[in-house]
């Protein structure tokens, strides 16, 4: 992976890798999308649409990158299609520097990055600037200070960046950048999906699918059974019951004895 591109994510918090996404495989992804999805909600990607779909989750000029980010220990937390209905937080910014309790944050230590959650949106058509598109406040990420309010808008921000993407660029962003979606009114159509990654050890959202734990990891070398030791949940107190059985995430997840 370049050099440059790690040294524009580091500054800046983001970074667009150009022509992400091949002209072929670009091309199926706009067909399925006017085929099947232009009627329907915004929701998020179902693998068995097919391979070209399944190919988001390890872009190759993505996953290099990426790999560099997270030193090889990272996972796909969620997908989700994003067309010009999709404005985040309301149309405000959001996010910034060291919302570590949250899972986002950014920081660099003997020039090895430690990084919570990031974003990558993929363009699928043309995002120009009369598209509703990503704005951000570049460097952000590294900021010592909470976002003055001034800042925190959309309007008449001297420290606005608007972020365009051509049909098949990717734009890769810390979620620790203040950041948002900038509507424009009578938005272009836009088409673009929104891929997050987390550290391996971690969720960023709880899965629908996760279910309480019932038993803990075995002490290696130390039991007599190597088997994990399944326990009732029904005599815990409700503090015990967040310590032992509530899996791990960071979004929405209530402090130990809230």
């Amino acid at each position: 992976m370049s050099q440059e591109y790690v040294y524009q994510f580091d500054i800046n918090g983001f970074v667009i890798i150009p022509a992400a996404i091949s002209r072929p495989h670009l091309q199926r992804l706009q067909h399925f999308w006017s085929d099947k999805l232009i009627t329907r909600p915004l929701h998020d990607v179902n693998f068995d649409w097919g391979d070209d779909w399944r190919a988001l989750i390890d872009i190759e000029s993505v996953y290099s990158f990426l790999d560099v980010v997270y030193r090889s220990r990272f996972r796909l937390d969620h997908m989700f299609c994003a067309d010009e209905r999709f404005v985040s937080s309301g149309g405000q910014l959001h996010h910034q520097a060291d919302m570590f309790d949250e899972g986002i944050f950014y920081w660099v230590r003997n020039q090895r990055i430690h990084s919570g959650l990031v974003a990558v949106q993929y363009a699928i058509s043309d995002i120009p600037e009369t598209a509703n598109h990503f704005c951000c406040i570049p460097g952000s990420h590294r900021a010592n200070f909470p976002v003055p309010d001034t800042y925190q808008s959309l309007a008449n921000n001297a420290l606005l960046r608007h972020v365009t993407l051509n049909a098949g660029d990717a734009v890769i962003f810390s979620e620790a950048l203040v950041h948002g979606t900038y509507k424009v009114p009578n938005s272009e159509p836009r088409r673009s999906v929104f891929a997050r990654y987390m550290n391996n050890h971690s969720y960023f959202r709880r899965p629908a699918a996760q279910r309480e734990i019932v038993s803990l990891p075995p002490t290696p070398n130390h039991s007599v059974s190597s088997s994990a030791q399944v326990f009732s949940t029904s005599g815990l107190t409700n503090r015990q019951k967040q310590l032992v059985v509530e899996p791990a995430y960071a979004r929405g997840h209530a402090p130990v004895g809230r």
